[in-house]
């Protein structure tokens, strides 16, 4: 890996893929399979058994945030967003959290919306990167993001009224 020009080469974090690999091992030899260990936690369309598997995880793999956490339960297809900074920036400038590193806050808000608009939380949180996330989306009919960290293109936003950035075209 130290040696391979696309791959990070920090020794840290190749050392913390290592030991995950070892504790993912680890796991799949305990619970037969990582989906068993996941169902360990009850029914993971409840809160709590969401939060301790969230809790769970960090503490069982190296270089796992909160962030990170949640993105990768949500890779599982468990029922939550990821709270990332675009999307934590979007719900910062429309006033829906006070702060932009308010990750548990975040995640109440998308569930919030998902449930308002009866949609799966992964819809809204496509939505939300894709409108705040810079490349083309052409499903979208977007030759870039909208609400972007730099620069953000207020004049194709439909929400400027409820932001705090607005800014004239």
């Amino acid at each position: 890996m130290m040696n391979d020009k696309t791959t990070i080469r920090y020794e840290r974090k190749i050392k913390g893929c290592i030991k995950n690999a070892k504790v993912f091992d680890e796991i799949v030899r305990g619970y037969g399979s990582f989906g068993r260990y996941v169902e360990s936690f009850g029914n993971l369309n409840e809160e709590d058994a969401l939060e301790t598997l969230k809790i769970n995880l960090m503490k069982k793999f190296e270089f796992l945030g909160p962030r990170t956490a949640y993105h990768f339960m949500l890779d599982m297809g468990l029922n939550v967003w990821k709270p990332d900074r675009v999307i934590c920036r979007i719900l910062y400038r429309l006033g829906l959290i006070d702060d932009k590193n308010d990750i548990e806050r975040a995640v109440k808000v998308g569930k919030e919306i998902a449930i308002k608009v009866g949609l799966p939380i992964r819809y809204i949180d496509i939505v939300f990167v894709k409108y705040g996330q810079r490349g083309a989306e052409e499903p979208f009919g977007l030759d870039d993001g909208i609400c972007l960290e730099k620069n953000p293109r207020c004049y194709l936003c439909g929400v400027t009224e409820y932001c705090i950035r607005r800014t004239e075209p």
